[in-house]
């Protein structure tokens, strides 16, 4: 069954299938549910807070592409925040326990590698290409600091 599983994957991957549905979209709750210490640290980051930087206004397509979870500006936006998804893959597929329990089987059905500096700033660069307000982007910093 797991190498079936990772053979649908790849086979997947290799057609071309980069575009999500949004029934494939779990949202960042679903995710914090298995990992609630990740979730409460990703709450105390800038990504989870960008809807209250738009305020009420309208965002932009363009703008929700970096800033929302989705499939902005190609299609819609789940969330108006970066959420887990936004870097680890829309969820449906890979967050079942017992795939998430199997990392290779989990990345063969969409889970993105972000485990070295050069593969987060593979992920991170499309929106990170430039000094951000809070600095310049560092592939090394921890992705999820956890408050002591």
């Amino acid at each position: 069954m797991r190498d079936l599983l990772i053979a649908i994957g790849v086979l997947s991957a290799l057609a071309g299938v980069a575009a999500a549905a949004k029934r494939d979209w779990t949202g960042s709750t679903a995710c914090g549910a298995c990992h609630p210490k990740e979730l409460a640290a990703w709450q105390a980051t800038p990504h989870a807070t960008t809807a209250a930087r738009f305020g009420s206004a309208t965002v932009p397509g363009k703008c929700l592409a970096c800033h929302a979870t989705g499939e902005a500006p190609a299609g819609p936006a789940i969330a108006l925040e970066v959420g887990c998804e936004a870097c680890h893959g829309a969820g449906a597929a890979y967050a079942e326990d017992d795939l998430m329990r199997d990392l290779p089987v989990a990345r063969a059905l969409g889970l993105v590698d972000l485990s070295t500096p050069k593969a987060r700033a593979a992920v991170c660069s499309g929106c990170h290409a430039r000094t951000t307000k809070s600095g310049p982007f560092d592939a090394n910093a921890p992705v999820h600091p956890v408050m002591p």
